[in-house]
């Protein structure tokens, strides 16, 4: 499925009326930020209900700079944002963060834990995640002018880095798997693969793409690596992925037992999000396993 934007204009925007209706609930507003887009969802907690998802899609944002220009058009033009929140969950999307295992993790100890495993900025915020489904912190990194501006939004808001939620929903669904089992959370310019079995997580890295054949190329890279037979593992499929993209064509040529993953059963959803494919934005609706 692809998806262009103007500017201002979202990409995605589904709402139930119902948000709108007097005396509705005060809903926890969940927002992934990252260089492509910015998508927020919106979750009744009394009631589990998810009654919106918008999403703005970015082309050619290749700094925070320039993210935080497209950001201050949308939440100046996005009427949803302006109501009021119980809480505010914010989730980042970069390659700054890493897994820790909890014997191993200090206190104290973030920055330096995170630095040994990507480059750091001197004013990046580093705050760290404890996965319920895994014995491991995620320790990951905020840029500051991001953090500023998303409190200058929501004072309170609280921050996840998106690979948290990803890990947590599959981790979840792993556990009622008796076999290994491999997932690919796709996304417009980058993706991730897990390789998980039942409660352990043996694999997780992100990878950047241009063309079908790059992921096709790491997926297979990974499954050598692992020795994982490509005729009989089950490749599951998260995030912004439908049969007619020329990535899963090209897959199927070398996986056979793909199958599309769906959103977490613990919440409920608004009619007008069952439009969308159950498997799309697998992460921000997996954010709500994290608080």
């Amino acid at each position: 499925m692809t998806i262009t934007i103007n500017k201002s204009k979202a990409s995605i925007s589904l709402i139930d009326e119902s948000l709108f209706s007097e005396g509705t609930h005060q809903g926890d507003l969940f927002l992934e930020v990252g260089l492509d887009a910015v998508t927020f969802c919106l979750v009744d907690v009394n009631t589990q209900f998810t009654g919106a998802l918008i999403q703005y899609q970015f082309q050619k944002v290749l700094n925070y700079a320039t993210l935080l220009e497209k950001l201050e058009d949308v939440f100046s033009n996005a009427d949803l944002l302006k109501r009021k929140f119980r809480k505010v969950h914010c989730s980042v999307v970069n390659q700054k963060s890493t897994l820790v295992p909890v014997p191993v993790f200090e206190r104290g100890k973030e920055y330096l834990l995170l630095g040994l495993n990507c480059s750091l900025n001197a004013d990046d915020i580093v705050y760290s995640d404890k996965l319920k489904q895994v014995d491991a912190l995620n320790i990951f990194a905020v840029p500051s002018d991001l953090k500023r501006f998303i409190m200058e939004q929501f004072p309170l808001a609280e921050f996840h880095h998106y690979s948290t939620s990803l890990l947590e929903g599959i981790m979840l669904d792993t556990k009622k798997i008796a076999d290994k089992r491999v997932v690919l959370n796709v996304h417009a310019s980058y993706f991730e693969i897990v390789i998980a079995e039942q409660k352990s997580l043996l694999f997780y890295n992100t990878f950047r793409y241009q063309s079908a054949e790059d992921v096709v190329y790491y997926l297979l890279f990974v499954f050598e690596q692992f020795n994982v037979n490509s005729e009989n593992i089950r490749l599951t499929i998260t995030g912004e992925l439908d049969k007619q993209s020329a990535i899963y064509a090209l897959l199927y040529k070398y996986v056979r037992n793909i199958s599309f993953g769906e959103r977490p059963a613990t919440l409920k959803y608004a009619a007008k999000l069952e439009t969308i494919p159950k498997h799309f934005f697998f992460s921000i609706f997996s954010l709500q396993l994290c608080v």
